[in-house]
């Protein structure tokens, strides 16, 4: 029954997921068009700035989830609901303290934007940003139960009729009125029907949590929880200086117009990002049944099937966005929103080493493993961080970026695997990096070969040309991965994976 919750949360997340690639990319073409790079760089620049409100929050929520797994599997219902009146309570008084944060740091809101004296409204912007980072914590202890009871699938309508219902009225208001602050108030109130509609479905599928009699967590729990909680801040802490810090940094010293750039090409990475968390995510519930009461020569070959399956989803997208990224944005928005090569490579490199530590994440979080590594994320952020406002000042954007991928090669880029390998299968770490290397010169080649022969590729209409660099791509791909891999245990057991979830299905 898990595998099939699993399959379905993967179809309905995908199915969502692709529906709103065609309208997303239409909305941010009316959006530059009509509002400017400027405010599309105001987005992303406030998004990462208010990103530290989510620092408040310490890992709590990753923690409580966590501990409804085994009481949602024995239907322990008083300790599911002292579960979710502790997520409630805790999280009213954390969105109480992420607005005075706000108003706190609104003063120094003028030091992070370079380039904007045309920009207008800024605070009433700002204000709006701050609604929205902190209406979503009145409902996060509703969706958390739903999440981990494997039942995310139940929301697709939901999402469906938000991400259709909000992108068409963002579109209508850029379309007929051009106007910023309309366009942001809408998508508030949508965030806050979204919400709503979180919150009625968890109801209905969990009537019991509903309660007014109190409960209380067992002490044994809340240690747990408070222990898993400060190790998961300091990863919160450093995720931040690493994820959240580039916009900021770019903003402050190249200009919040290039910002604006650097997202049209994020947000087609975002996108597949998510695809592929969702691809491995699908994995997730069954890792941890599986860590629970498998030995351990099973848990690894499992591992190594999946980590074969995230080069395959990490790969395959930045072969093909290697040989048609530049040129979509190109016939997309324009050649004047075209970033350098260079810019190009590294949003590629950091998006595959980011893609290709899925499978050891999702072991290392299955497995508990959240202490031993409560350091290395906050040296990493730092690290980052330090680079960035050095290379910045050299190289812009291309600096910050790589200034990215050095921190991953020297703290993130093995720190997971290693915990996995040292804490769960007991095997050497360098069996690890032989397929991580194998794969990725496998990769490399694949890349070469298919650009070899995009080149060739007259260029005509901007559209047909993307398309056939893509199909070029794609052939490419597949052609030299079954040569490859064809006759690999792993090969073998994702097939035998791809057939069991087609006959459940059916």
């Amino acid at each position: 029954m898990r595998t099939l919750n699993s399959a379905k949360n993967m179809a309905s997340s995908l199915f969502l997921t692709l529906s709103m690639i065609l309208l997303g990319f239409f909305t941010r073409k009316v959006f530059v068009d009509n509002i400017g790079v400027q405010y599309l760089g105001l987005n992303g620049l406030l998004s990462n700035i208010l990103g530290v409100m989510s620092l408040l929050e310490g890992g709590f929520a990753a923690s409580v989830v966590y501990n409804l797994y085994k009481p949602l599997a024995e239907d322990d219902r008083p300790k599911i609901i002292a579960l979710m009146q502790l997520y409630r309570r805790v999280y009213r008084y954390i969105a109480l303290g992420l607005a005075i944060f706000a108003l706190c740091l609104y003063p120094f809101l003028g030091y992070f934007i370079k380039g904007g004296e045309d920009l207008e409204y800024v605070s009433v912007v700002y204000f709006i940003f701050v609604f929205n980072s902190i209406v979503g914590y009145f409902a996060a202890y509703k969706w958390s139960i739903i999440n981990a009871s494997q039942q995310v699938y139940r929301l697709t309508l939901i999402n469906t009729v938000y991400q259709v219902g909000l992108n068409l009225t963002k579109l209508a208001i850029l379309y007929y009125t051009k106007n910023y602050i309309l366009y942001l108030v809408v998508e508030s109130l949508f965030g806050v029907g979204l919400n709503v509609a979180y919150v009625h479905k968890a109801n209905k599928l969990f009537p019991y949590i509903n309660t007014k009699k109190k409960y209380e967590v067992e002490k044994e729990t809340k240690n747990v929880i408070i222990t898993n909680m400060k190790a998961l801040f300091l990863h919160k802490l450093g995720g931040y200086f690493m994820h959240s810090t580039d916009n900021i940094v770019v903003s402050a010293f190249v200009g919040v117009s290039t910002v604006g750039l650097y997202s049209n090409y994020t947000l087609l990475t975002s996108v597949i990002n998510t695809m592929v968390n969702q691809v491995l995510g699908s994995f997730s519930e069954s890792v941890g049944n599986l860590i629970a009461s498998e030995n351990r020569e099973k848990v690894y070959n499992v591992f190594k099937t999946i980590f074969f399956i995230d080069f395959l989803v990490s790969s395959i997208p930045v072969i093909i966005m290697f040989n048609t990224l530049g040129p979509f944005i190109s016939w997309w928005l324009g050649d004047e929103y075209r970033l350098p090569n260079a810019t190009l490579y590294a949003i590629l490199l950091n998006f595959y080493i980011y893609a290709m530590r899925s499978s050891s994440y999702t072991f290392k979080t299955k497995s508990g493993i959240f202490v031993q590594d409560r350091f290395t994320p906050l040296l990493q952020g730092i690290l980052n961080l330090v680079l960035s406002l050095l290379f910045v000042r050299w190289w812009g954007l291309t600096g910050v970026l790589f200034a990215t991928s050095l921190s991953l090669f020297a703290i993130g880029f093995w720190q997971f695997p290693r915990l996995v390998y040292k804490y769960t299968f007991h095997q050497p770490l360098s069996n690890y990096f032989k397929k991580y290397v194998l794969y990725t010169i496998i990769g490399l080649i694949t890349m070469g070969v298919s650009a070899a022969l995009c080149h060739l590729n007259p260029v005509g209409h901007k559209l047909v040309y993307v398309i056939v660099n893509g199909i070029i791509s794609v052939v490419c791909i597949a052609v030299i991965y079954f040569l490859a891999f064809c006759h690999t245990e792993q090969f073998g057991q994702m097939l035998m994976y791809a057939k069991t979830i087609f006959k459940r299905k059916k």
